[in-house]
């Protein structure tokens, strides 16, 4: 085996590997872009009086 070639498939290697990373930290990256951000939330509903009629909670499950 010639030492030149070696160096050369070790750099497709390396080439090769580095372009899955990017490949995969994109996909993930877009994956997190396309989600809505959940908020923990509370609203109190009130009637014409002002008295609090009913409370809606929002809770993430992460």
């Amino acid at each position: 085996m010639n030492v030149r070639n070696l160096s050369r498939r070790l750099k497709i290697r390396l080439a090769i590997v580095l372009v899955i990373a990017i490949v995969v930290g994109l996909v993930g990256w877009w994956g997190e872009r396309g989600q809505d951000v959940c908020v923990n939330n509370r609203e109190e509903q009130r009637d014409s009086s002002g008295k609090v009629v009913r409370i809606v909670r929002t809770e993430c499950v992460r």
